[in-house]
């Protein structure tokens, strides 16, 4: 248990929220709050400052991790020194306990206190492009489809590689987007067939390989026409799976596959280059 006495109010009604004070302390913080309105709401205050706190970490919790910095970690003995920090910054914050909960109740004071306008509006005025959301939307879709069909085993594709010809005539028509079947032999990869999928109200084309392993990556792409075209690649991580997009010719890429998977961007690079 804490020793408050002598400190800041906020910080002894943060401790007390926590139930980190002894008995003596916490009857003594009671008789305060009975008695003294102001007391009462900056308690009120507080816990409203813990809760937009906590939903804060934990949307940061959530958001995709880059790939490359998953890997580094999972390395372990002999992660390079930002790995290091990285594991050490996350220590500090599970460490620390009271005074980010002051500091999230201050941001709240502050919004309480007639600033929430001009910060809405901000909000409001650096909306992200209409192109750059869409584009997330999608690949959240793209996800949750990889998930229930990379567990199929009778019935893992719509159209089996067998038929690649029509796959390419079919899919093609109906996504919008010409394209060939990448050979991924030389990766490991053999193709397994193909799905129409929709993806954020648009037709999506997935390509389905299997790996030695028996590991599932997929190819799937929409047409997107909206907003400037570039062939970067850019890998993040969404839970168990990683994903690399890319656009080129008026269409939207991702390669799909599991998140410990060290290639994803080489193999992404060959499908770039022949489909």
């Amino acid at each position: 248990m804490q020793q408050t006495k002598g400190q800041a109010l906020e910080i002894r009604l943060s401790a007390y929220i926590d139930g980190e004070i002894g008995e003596s302390e916490r009857t003594e913080l009671e008789a305060l709050l009975a008695r003294d309105d102001d007391a009462k709401a900056l308690l009120e205050r507080l816990k409203a400052g813990s809760g937009f706190g906590d939903t804060a970490f934990e949307d940061f919790l959530h958001d995709p991790v880059p790939l490359a910095l998953v890997r580094q970690i999972k390395q372990g003995p002999g992660a390079s020194p930002k790995t290091e920090r990285v594991a050490t910054v996350a220590a500090t914050v599970r460490n620390v306990r009271i005074w980010p909960r002051v500091a999230a109740a201050s941001v709240a004071l502050m919004l309480l206190g007639g600033a929430a306008g001009y910060v809405i509006g901000a909000a409001n005025n650096a909306a992200e492009p209409t192109n750059v959301a869409s584009a997330r939307g999608w690949l959240d879709d793209i996800a949750d489809y990889h998930r229930i069909y990379s567990r199929q085993k009778d019935h893992l594709v719509e159209v089996p590689a067998s038929e690649a010809p029509k796959i390419e005539t079919w899919l093609a028509a109906s996504v919008g987007v010409p394209f060939k079947i990448p050979q991924l032999g030389g990766k490991g990869l053999a193709f397994e067939g193909a799905r129409l999928l929709v993806a954020n109200g648009k037709p999506v084309a997935q390509l389905v390989y299997r790996s030695a392993e028996g590991e599932i990556f997929a190819i799937c792409f929409l047409k997107n026409t909206s907003g400037p075209q570039s062939d970067q690649f850019e890998e993040s991580i969404r839970d168990d799976l990683g994903m690399v997009t890319w656009q080129r010719g008026g269409a939207s890429f991702v390669l799909v596959g599991p998140s410990a998977h060290v290639g994803m961007q080489d193999i992404a690079e060959s499908v770039a280059a022949t489909i």
